[in-house]
């Protein structure tokens, strides 16, 4: 196996606690798997340095950058790598295979193809970003169940590739994380945010119209391929009686915000103590294309603007950007 490490020093720069700045080690062979050809163990995230800004006060109106083009012809999930500048990531939801996209955050081109080994999907909706043992991992939710019958939720960690020109389609290893609600009670969700210092994955359901959402935590530490229980952490008070149904969610690179995603409208909700204070925070709008299935936000590495778009419904959607002003 031939492999090639490319070592990427951030450089902690953020209003949270501060943190020292560490290496993160983006892989880039025909298997991305680590040195010594293990799978990077998803249940000891690093705490690894964050390159931040403080979160803006308020955005402007979005701006078109490009159109999303095929494959990428069902998006639903989107999030910002923190060490390759320009680069999102990005996949389709339920009926595509196993894998996900790097695109451009200048115009939503696609710039490379990921093969998700030992890795299934049956409805993935969302996509997240944080520390692992390998540095930084990209995790995937396959946590949509529209009928509220399945019995194999699950989240799938992968070590964050290292995109490369050519764009050369690359097979990826990954570590499963399967999990149940409590009570075995059964939700459809379309919202997965990675607490950026520790790792944890959060979860967002999608209730019918108008009622609110759940938020529900992993228990730490992960344990791949061990069904985990979920906890309870708060009731949203989104979507509101009027509202649509929530389809995405994001959380800032220095986890004092996170952005909630409905069909009609785009909030943020802010805290002064980390993700859970921002689930606690009030709702604010904030600016949002008129999307026809709008389903993907995601904050830019710096924090300081966000990107959305939607799935395809007639035309090519387009990436939208909104700026801090």
């Amino acid at each position: 196996m031939r492999l090639s490490l490319a070592v990427v020093l951030l450089v902690v720069g953020c209003r949270c606690a501060p943190r020292p700045s560490q290496v993160f080690v983006a892989v880039n062979s025909s298997d991305a798997a680590v040195a010594d050809g293990s799978v990077p163990d998803a249940s000891t995230p690093n705490d690894a340095g964050i390159a931040c800004a403080p979160t803006c006060a308020t955005f402007g109106n979005p701006r078109v950058l490009g159109q999303v083009l095929d494959p990428l012809n069902e998006l639903s999930g989107l999030v910002a790598s923190r060490s390759q500048p320009g680069v999102l990531y990005a996949h389709n939801d339920s009926g595509d295979s196993a894998r996900f996209f790097a695109i451009s955050a200048s115009n939503g081109s696609v710039l490379q193809e990921f093969l998700v080994q030992n890795a299934s999907n049956r409805d993935w909706e969302d996509i997240g970003l944080g520390p692992c043992s390998s540095g930084t991992c990209v995790f995937l939710g396959d946590i949509g169940d529209n009928s509220r019958v399945r019995s194999d939720y699950a989240v799938f960690v992968v070590p964050e590739p290292l995109v490369t020109s050519g764009g050369m389609m690359m097979n990826v290893p990954s570590q499963k994380l399967p999990y149940e609600y409590p009570m075995a009670e059964k939700h459809n969700a379309e919202a997965l945010i990675v607490d950026p210092h520790s790792g944890r994955p959060y979860i967002v359901t999608k209730e019918p119209n108008g009622q609110p959402s759940f938020v529900y935590r992993f228990p730490m530490p992960l344990t791949p391929g061990v069904s985990a229980t979920l906890e309870l952490v708060t009731t949203l008070t989104v979507p509101g009686p009027t509202d649509l149904q929530l389809t995405g969610a994001d959380v800032s690179p220095c986890g004092d915000a996170v952005l909630l995603r409905m069909y009609n409208r785009l909030v943020i909700q802010r805290g002064d103590g980390g993700v859970e204070s921002a689930f606690a925070g009030s709702p604010s709008n904030v600016p949002v294309a008129q999307e026809p299935q709008g389903e993907a936000v995601a904050f830019a590495a710096d924090g300081r603007s966000y990107f959305t778009a939607s799935e395809t419904i007639t035309d090519p959607p387009a990436l939208n950007q909104s700026l801090c002003r």
